[in-house]
């Protein structure tokens, strides 16, 4: 990787910064090119140049992108001071590296798919970021690389329908993030097992042939994809209907869950992300126990956790410490093969505790049931592992407070209808960490 980080230039001022980074890499790879040392792996970061000629560029692509090149990453700033840089298709033709390249990344360009490109035969992973593109131009790009495994499409503007062919055979993995315009993708892939669709406004999809489509992750922008838990409810089981992991987030829901009919038979693992933010929460109206339709759809579902995050729910003050207003509801659904349940997030809100006393009544193979009061901050949970840290996370006073309330919560309601040998466990903040002191 040639970087600032990498060449040691990260404590320099911008304009330094930029001036060293250029002359650097300049001098790496003309003394490649100069004493015949065959560039295997290119990888250039140049997102710290906002003034970099595309004559530069060019040059360094002409020298050290040949056959024999195995990798391409060509990182550019997203804010250009000039125009975006026109990647050179020639860099891909059959005479340079098409015949070779086995994993291309572009990020903040331009990419005009020409008569130039060769057949990328070996390409198995290509990552497009902010790159602009045409469908046109994807669709031919695509129809070079039969070997592709992985496509990544983060934030490429133009884009209106991205269709994914039937010639693309071996691709197993699509991402999609942050393509603002989109407005259907259409997947003619055989065995794609996991699609990753995040951040931008609810599409059409089209799935021809969903065999294989085992993972499923569907996440909304909370500017552009109101409704996403409902239109997943409603959409999934005919788009998706052989999923076993299913993840969901969503920013906000301006209507509740629908009960439907139509079943997600394969389903194994589901997870529910109900996101605040400092824009919009859900809808006050919103009855998270409405979520109870995606357990009833889910016969063989064995694994469900679901995410509250300060704020992305409101309860009423009036009915916090109402005994009569934490009631089962539904007592009649039963959810057989479900046996691993973590709420993270768990707080008063009563649709919440309602949806917690139904799990419990409704599903008699459980055998753990986890309620996190601190959304993740403690340092036992496994995202907090992740991090290599022995420390939790901090809390604000407000969600201190709300965690305190909900441990007192989980105890008076939850704890005495646990039934006979279901593991119990309430994570409540931390006495070391979560000491309220800024």
């Amino acid at each position: 990787m040639l970087s600032v980080r990498a060449l040691g230039l990260a404590e320099k001022k911008y304009e330094e910064k930029e001036t060293s980074l250029i002359d650097k890499v300049d001098k790496i790879l003309k003394n490649h090119y100069s004493n015949g040392v065959k560039v295997k792996t290119l990888s250039l970061d140049l997102s710290d140049c906002k003034n970099i000629n595309a004559s530069y560029l060019d040059m360094w692509l002409e020298i050290s992108v040949k056959s024999g090149t195995t990798e391409l990453d060509l990182i550019l700033h997203p804010i250009m001071d000039e125009n975006y840089y026109s990647f050179p298709c020639s860099v891909l033709s059959d005479k340079a590296a098409a015949s070779s390249i086995q994993t291309l990344f572009l990020a903040s360009c331009v990419f005009q798919s020409t008569s130039t490109l060769g057949c990328l035969k070996r390409l198995k992973s290509l990552n497009l970021s902010m790159v602009h593109i045409t469908e046109e131009g994807l669709g031919h790009f695509l129809s070079k690389c039969s070997a592709l495994e992985r496509l990544v499409v983060y934030g490429c503007s133009g884009i209106i329908c991205l269709r994914i062919p039937w010639t693309l055979q071996q691709l197993k993995i699509l991402h999609i993030t942050t393509c603002k315009v989109i407005q259907m993708i259409v997947i003619d892939a055989p065995n794609l097992c996991t699609l990753y669709f995040d951040g931008g406004p609810l599409v059409e999809i089209s799935v021809r042939n969903s065999s294989q489509l085992k993972d499923v992750s569907m996440w909304s922008d909370y500017l552009s994809a109101p409704g996403m838990l409902a239109y997943a409810r409603a959409r999934l089981p005919s788009i998706t209907p052989n999923v076993e992991s299913l993840t969901l987030r969503s920013y906000k829901e301006n209507v509740d869950t629908p009960m439907l009919s139509s079943k997600l038979i394969h389903l194994k693992n589901l997870e529910i992300g109900v996101l605040g933010s400092s824009v919009e929460a859900f809808s006050p109206s919103y009855d998270v126990f409405s979520l109870v339709s995606f357990l009833d759809a889910c016969p063989v579902l064995e694994s469900f956790i679901l995410w509250v995050e300060q704020d992305a729910l409101r309860y009423n003050p009036a009915v916090v410490g109402n005994d009569e207003k934490y009631t089962s509801r539904k007592p009649e659904c039963r959810h057989n093969s479900l046996r691993q349940v973590t709420i993270k997030g768990f707080c008063l809100a009563k649709s919440l505790v309602e949806l917690t006393i139904h799990i419990l009544e409704s599903a008699p193979c459980l055998e753990r049931l986890m309620l996190d009061t601190t959304r993740g901050c403690h340092r036992s949970s496994r995202f907090r592992a992740l991090r290599g840290s022995g420390q939790c996370l901090p809390m604000t006073m407000t969600a201190l407070a709300e965690a305190h309330k909900a441990v007192e919560f989980a105890g008076r309601y939850i704890a005495g209808r646990v039934p006979k040998g279901v593991e119990f466990q309430v994570i409540e903040p931390c006495s070391g960490c979560h000491t309220g002191d800024p």
